[in-house]
């Protein structure tokens, strides 16, 4: 058994999670600031922006025993990050493939009540689904490539805990 959904890996150098490092952390998904609300000359409220660039932010944050393996990652070190956080993509009826917005680590897909249902990986971001199938859900971990923006270790000696705490954002 695994002690985590979460994966780090330093991009060219492999995984930074030893044992006990990343039990009971936490992550948070934010999408980054970008376009803007405008009203039309109608009175209209649109969004200005470019699709392409939506973007998230992440903090991950963890107490556990030991601390992962960041020597040697600074700001603007980039991690492939295999994500706690989960998203979720509405399926609808008769859909025999569906592209998801950001690559799966793993995914589960179920119907309207909550049955699940076989799935298979195409290629990085296509999935094919059973003909069967009639409109649901997909819940995933996206693999998202991040730049390391900061980072913080604390160590409680007597209490044996080490705290981390990893500031990401999206190439």
């Amino acid at each position: 058994m695994k002690e985590t959904d979460l994966t780090l890996e330093i991009v060219g150098r492999g995984s930074s999670l030893p044992p006990f490092s990343a039990r009971e952390c936490t992550q948070t998904l934010t999408p980054l600031p970008q376009g803007s609300l405008r009203r039309s000359i109608n009175g209209t409220l649109i969004w200005i922006g470019n699709k392409g660039y939506q973007k998230y932010r992440s903090t991950i944050s963890c107490k556990d025993k030991a601390c992962p393996s960041l020597d040697g990652v600074w700001k603007g070190t980039l991690l492939r990050v295999g994500c706690l956080q989960t998203l979720t993509q509405t399926i609808l009826k008769d859909t025999l493939q569906l592209q998801l917005e950001r690559e799966p680590t793993s995914f589960y897909i179920y119907d309207k009540n909550g049955k699940l249902w076989p799935g298979e990986k195409r290629d990085s971001r296509w999935l094919a689904l059973s003909p069967k199938f009639s409109g649901g859900f997909i819940t995933y971990h996206p693999l998202l490539m991040m730049i390391v923006k900061d980072y913080t270790l604390e160590t409680d000696e007597w209490g044996l805990s080490v705290r981390w705490t990893l500031e990401l954002e999206e190439e």
